[in-house]
């Protein structure tokens, strides 16, 4: 089991006892730190008890003047600045106590081991961020370094708590996903390659709008160790960022992808559009690769994707004509352009994960003849940016919390309103004729009737196999 460095004898309070809180302790624990551990939901709390973790009541003054707490690891969920900092952090920056979380402590301890072991024994680190497509490209990573004979790992925002990766001594590459609100909080963020894939209004309300949220996840391309940024650059924020990579002038190689047939590729760059990947090199296409095999990375949002694990694998030593291959194996991750089942000509599609209208989008595109099934708790701005993409919908069945507000939005679209899933998922499965997709992307989050996500798509399939 990995042992933290540096941490023995030190005090670390923890602040969230969910997936990550729960590693962090672990962690600290077998590097010899005493953990101070908390959580307000008592749910959680009794999770922790059940792992044999004592826990400390840091909401009490006392206990940050009784102990010497050299750090607060906070966990993602927990406002770390906006709407407002929550209060036990506010204890701990009154009293300048380091708030961090379990990305920061991870790269200390990746530094520590830069200067303690053989190069060839430190794993690469690959960290994906962006709006949209992070799991997917950063699952389609690993897959590839997985099928080359490489031990590499998947952790952060997906796989497991990057401090609960049990064989980290053994592992050559580690595929980090790095949400907005982790890279917001950590202390450290220097991968080895980094990317980012796009940008849309999404947790506004926790970074304080755009800008805030574009400044979060730009801290990914920080470091001093960065040997490739993969640039998306189809928003004004990836120029920009892209723009500022090649101007620092540090040595770090600069790859940009795009969806945009008409992108101009100046350098060293990918355009995924018609189920085409096309790479250039100092504005001449020197490579095209066809897509169209693998129905889990249909759509120009998946070959978005597929273009970031291409520039990422290759420059990770895996042959050209080997990255394609691996993708064309792929097998795509669950509640992301899932085919869920096939009746009387009729695809049934789980995209739960399609939460935002850029997602949404994306999805609508990607298909024909949809009978679209969307609601939720709609986010900021609602749904009625999702343009052309409306016209591959024959019928739309909302909802949920939103649906009666989606259904004012889009009345121009044919659509029929519903209390929840299951009668959404009957209705459109009635209608449904052989050629047409019954696709599942809500448009919203999933906490009006749901934990996440996940059980959100899960109850689609569930609901979908009795039919089918």
């Amino acid at each position: 089991m990995f042992k933290p460095p540096g941490v023995k004898d030190k005090q670390f309070a923890v602040l969230g006892l969910g997936r990550t809180g729960l590693a962090t302790c672990h962690a600290l624990k077998r590097g010899g730190a005493t953990v101070l551990p908390w959580d307000e939901a008592e749910h959680s709390r009794e999770s922790a008890r059940r792992q044999n973790i004592e826990l400390v009541d840091i909401t009490r003054e006392r206990i940050w003047e009784e102990n010497r707490i050299s750090r607060l690891i906070v966990s993602p969920g927990i406002p770390h600045l906006y709407p407002e900092p929550h209060p036990i952090i506010r204890m701990a920056l009154n009293r300048g106590i380091p708030v961090d979380n379990d990305i920061g402590l991870f790269f200390h301890f990746h530094e520590h081991f830069k200067q303690s072991k053989p190069e060839r024994e430190i794993p690469k680190i690959v960290a994906v961020t962006g709006t949209n497509g992070k799991s997917t490209t950063a699952a389609l990573i690993n897959h590839v370094l997985q099928s080359h004979g490489y031990k590499s790992a998947l952790a952060g925002n997906i796989g497991i708590a990057v401090l609960g990766l049990e064989n980290l001594e053994e592992l050559t590459h580690i595929i980090l996903e790095v949400s907005s609100y982790q890279s917001e909080a950590a202390s450290r963020l220097n991968p080895d390659v980094a990317i980012f894939l796009n940008l849309d209004e999404d947790h506004l309300d926790r970074h304080q709008g755009m800008g805030g949220y574009f400044a979060a996840k730009r801290r990914l391309f920080d470091g001093d160790n960065l040997e490739l940024a993969i640039i998306g650059v189809d928003e004004p924020e990836g120029e920009f960022l892209g723009n500022n990579i090649v101007s620092r002038g540090q040595g770090t190689r600069l790859a940009i992808i795009s969806n945009d047939k008409s992108k101009k590729i100046p350098h060293y760059g990918m355009i995924g559009s018609n189920k085409t990947l096309t790479e250039f090199s100092d504005g001449k296409v020197i490579g095209t690769y066809s897509m169209g095999n693998n129905p889990s990375l249909l759509g120009n949002h998946n070959l978005q994707n597929a273009a970031a694990a291409y520039f990422a694998c290759c420059h990770l030593n895996v042959p050209v004509e080997k990255v394609i291959d691996y993708f064309n194996r792929f097998d795509g991750l669950p509640h992301r352009s899932q085919v869920v089942a096939k009746k009387n000509g009729v695809i049934y599609i789980n995209d739960s994960k399609a939460t935002n209208v850029k997602s949404t989008t994306r999805a609508l595109e990607s298909h024909q003849r949809i009978h679209w099934i969307a609601g939720g708790l709609a986010k900021e701005g609602g749904i009625k940016t999702l343009g052309k993409s409306l016209n591959n919908v024959k019928h739309a069945y909302f909802f949920g919390h939103s649906a009666k507000n989606f259904a004012l939005e889009l009345r121009q679209v044919p659509h029929s309103v519903f209390p929840n899933l299951p009668e959404a998922i009957g209705a459109a499965s009635t209608n449904a004729r052989a050629g047409d997709t019954v696709l599942l992307a809500p448009a919203a989050a999933s906490f009006d009737q749901y934990r996440d996500f996940e059980e959100r798509g899960f109850h689609f399939i569930s609901e979908v196999n009795k039919i089918t």
